[in-house]
Formats: C-alpha cells, sequence, structure tokens
C-alpha cells in the first residue's frame, strides 16, 4: 500500500509544481475545474446519490456554477471577499456542529441538504486557489503547500506523541499531540516563508498569525469529510487516486483552509 501511495503520489506532485510554476492563472484556473468536477461526482456518492448519471449530472452543475463564478468575480472583484467570507463562516459552524454532535447514523438516502451544501463547500476554494495564483505562483505555492507540511507536523509528533484522541468519533487515528505538531511546523514554514517574501516584522507576525489558524481550520476540513464518509459507511470518496482515495480524500484540508487563508492574506497582506 505505501508503495502504491508513493508512485501515485510522486508524479501528482510533480505535476501539480510544474503546472504553478510553468502555466498562466487562466490553465490553472481550468486544471482546477478538471479537479473540482471530479470532486463533485464524489460529492454526490457522500450526498446519497446511488445514480450514477445523476451524479455526473450533479458534477457537470458544480463545472458549469465554478466556471460562472469566475466570470462573475472577473467582472465585479469584490464578490470574491462576500464569497469566501460566507465560506469561512460555514467551515466555523460545521466546526461547531462536528466536535458538539458528532456523525449521525448511517445515512442511505439521499440528501438534498448536503447536495446543497457541496456549492459552498466546493467553489470558494478554486476561487481562493485562483486569487492566489493571481498574486503569484509562490503564493499559490504557499496556499498548497501549508496542508503538506501540516500532515508532515502531524503525521511525525502524532506517531511519537500522540496519546490524547482529537476527535475519536469522527477519525480515531487523529491526536491532540498531532494537531500540536502540524501547528509548530506549519508556524516555523511560515516564518522561513516570511524571509522569503522580504516581509515586514508586523508581516512576518501576521503571516504566522494567519498560518497557525489556517492549520486548525485545515482540520475541520480534513474530519468534516470524515464525519460525512461516516455517514454513508464510506472508507474512501473514491478511487481514481491508487493508494489514496478520491480527490476529495487528497484535498478535504484544502476545502476548508484554502478560502480561510486566501481572505485574510487578501485583507492583512496584501493590502496591507
Amino acid at each position: 500500500m505505501l508503495k502504491q501511495r508513493i508512485l501515485t503520489a510522486v508524479p501528482l506532485a510533480a505535476l501539480v509544481l510544474w503546472g504553478i510554476f510553468t502555466q498562466p492563472v487562466e490553465i490553472v484556473f481550468y486544471a482546477l475545474l478538471l479537479v473540482i468536477t471530479i470532486a463533485g461526482w464524489e460529492w454526490a456518492r457522500l450526498s446519497g446519490v446511488l445514480n450514477l448519471a445523476a451524479r455526473a449530472l450533479y458534477a457537470l452543475f458544480i463545472l458549469l456554477i465554478s466556471y460562472l463564478a469566475n466570470l462573475w468575480i472577473t467582472q465585479q472583484p469584490q464578490m470574491l471577499h462576500s464569497m469566501l467570507s460566507f465560506s469561512v463562516v460555514f467551515w466555523l459552524l460545521a466546526s461547531y456542529y462536528m466536535f458538539n454532535k458528532g456523525p449521525r447514523g448511517r445515512q442511505s438516502r439521499l440528501s438534498w441538504l448536503k447536495l446543497l451544501l457541496g456549492v459552498v463547500v466546493l467553489l470558494p476554494p478554486i476561487m481562493a486557489l485562483v486569487y492566489l495564483r493571481e498574486q503569484s505562483h509562490l503564493w499559490l505555492l504557499y496556499g498548497l503547500s501549508i496542508v503538506w507540511v501540516a500532515d508532515i507536523g502531524a503525521y511525525f509528533s502524532g506517531k511519537r506523541f500522540g496519546k490524547t484522541k482529537l476527535a475519536v468519533h469522527l477519525s480515531p487515528g487523529k491526536t491532540k499531540e498531532g494537531l500540536y505538531g502540524a501547528v509548530f511546523l506549519t508556524a516555523f514554514y511560515s516564518y522561513l516563508a516570511s524571509l522569503f517574501f522580504e516581509l515586514s516584522p508586523i508581516s512576518t507576525l501576521m503571516l504566522m498569525i494567519i498560518t497557525v489558524l489556517t492549520t486548525y481550520v485545515s482540520v475541520a476540513g480534513d474530519l468534516f469529510f470524515s464525519l460525512l464518509k461516516r455517514e454513508q459507511g464510506l472508507k474512501d470518496t473514491g478511487a481514481i487516486l491508487p493508494g489514496h482515495g478520491g480527490i476529495l480524500d487528497r484535498i478535504d484540508s484544502l476545502m476548508s483552509s484554502a478560502p480561510f487563508l486566501a481572505l485574510l492574506l487578501a485583507m492583512v497582506i496584501f493590502n496591507g
């Protein structure tokens, strides 16, 4: 399984880095549209859609609305902040629900509410990542790499020190010690990034705070998708990535962290 994961992860990471550093914003956007269309297919499954044609129709709906949302934001850039703000509020409410309610029993029926929430969950990250790419390819890389660095910190810290379960009903393998390791490593990473971006001392401090908060928010995305999978009795959201599962299994943390990071960077760093 580990060998399979590595054989999938290495070329995938190389493709992502190639796209970030060599392709213009338009191509990045179209690549993200492809990703989010597949994610829409998987989200339909998490919402209880059993019919394959219906899943495909929902995926195409997500594709169309994402494209139209980008056109809308291009014409009215101020709407991006509203969309990202709405996303942040949603994830705060979702976090409260998860930790206070936990997953319901296995849900075999179609959930129209979840299908509706798919728009709220899937669209803002696309707009957030496009916005970061518009700032520079390095800011896009930073937005993506925070999740990667957090995963590394959580894995090694949890493996070495992990004892206290973070959310046993959602993801039994996650520990508070793993979360602390993720926060520590991303904070240090953000400091190094601030030196590279040549930020002022106050901007460096703000970037570190934003990154730490983003790390916490990224965990909300991970746990939220764990909740949805438990309610549907699924181990993975799909099987498109050998050894990794589905697209949403790989970008679950990014779904919550990207809008949060982009919004705060826009408010504090880029316009500061």
